[in-house]
C-alpha cells in the first residue's frame, strides 16, 4: 500500500475513533443532565444548535418552564457563560454542553428526540469555497430529521440572504421537511447576535407528515 494513501487511511480511522470518544463522553453528559429531577422520565426536548452565551435559550427556559432545553456550542467560553446565565437565572430545565450538532444528536440515541429546534444566526461562511461548512447541508437535515418527534418543528434564522436562499431551497427540496410560510417562532427574544444583526430572515417548518 503506498504510504500517502496508507496515511490518508490511518487518519481517518483515528479521526472516527476520536469522535467515537466524543460521542461517549456526550451519552455520559446526556445521562447526567436526564437524572436529574425535572429531566427523569421526559423524552423530548427543546435544542438550540450554536447556542452561543445563551442569550435565547435561557429566556426560552424562563418562559417555557415545562420544556427540558438543550443548547450546544463549539466553543467553551460561550458554554461557560450559558451555563453561568441558567444558573443566575435559577432554570432547573436549561443545560448547555460544548459540542458539535451531529455527534450531540448521536449522543441523544433513540429514547430522547427534538420537538423544537432553534438555528439562530449559524455562521453564514459567506465564501464559496467554504459552503461545506455550514451547517445546513442535505445530509444534516436529513439526520436531524431522524431524531425528532411527531410535530417536530425547526426554526432558523438568518441575517446573510445568501445562507437564508441556501437554506431553503435545501428544505424545498429535502423530503422531510415542509417550509410552513404562515407560522412564525413561538417564542422571541434578543439574543447577543440579534441584538447587532437586526435585519434577518426567518424560516419555519414542520416534519413532513406529521401533524
Amino acid at each position: 500500500m503506498p504510504y500517502q494513501q496508507k496515511s490518508r487511511e490511518e487518519g481517518v480511522k483515528l479521526s472516527a475513533e476520536r469522535r467515537a470518544q466524543r460521542v461517549e463522553k456526550l451519552k455520559a453528559a446526556v445521562s447526567e443532565i436526564m437524572s436529574t429531577d425535572f429531566a427523569r422520565g421526559k423524552e423530548r426536548i427543546t435544542l438550540e444548535i450554536g447556542c452561543g452565551k445563551g442569550h435565547f435559550l435561557s429566556a426560552y427556559a424562563e418562559a417555557f418552564k415545562d420544556e427540558l432545553c438543550m443548547g450546544v456550542d463549539l466553543i467553551s467560553s460561550r458554554i461557560r457563560d450559558s451555563r453561568n446565565k441558567a444558573a443566575r437565572l435559577g432554570l432547573v430545565n436549561a443545560f448547555f454542553e460544548k459540542a458539535e450538532a451531529g455527534e450531540f444528536l448521536d449522543a441523544l440515541g433513540g429514547g430522547i428526540l427534538c420537538e423544537k429546534i432553534f438555528i439562530m444566526f449559524p455562521d453564514p461562511w459567506p465564501k464559496k469555497r467554504h459552503f461545506k461548512r455550514r451547517l445546513i447541508q442535505t445530509e444534516f437535515l436529513d439526520m436531524l430529521a431522524g431524531h425528532c418527534a411527531e410535530g417536530a418543528r425547526l426554526y432558523f434564522r438568518t441575517d446573510h440572504e445568501g445562507y437564508f436562499e441556501w437554506t431553503r431551497d435545501l428544505l424545498l427540496e429535502n423530503k422531510n421537511w415542509q417550509i410552513m410560510p404562515g407560522e412564525t417562532l413561538p417564542f422571541e427574544a434578543v439574543s447577543q447576535f440579534q441584538r447587532i444583526l437586526p435585519v434577518f430572515n426567518t424560516l419555519c417548518c414542520r416534519l413532513c407528515g406529521k401533524s
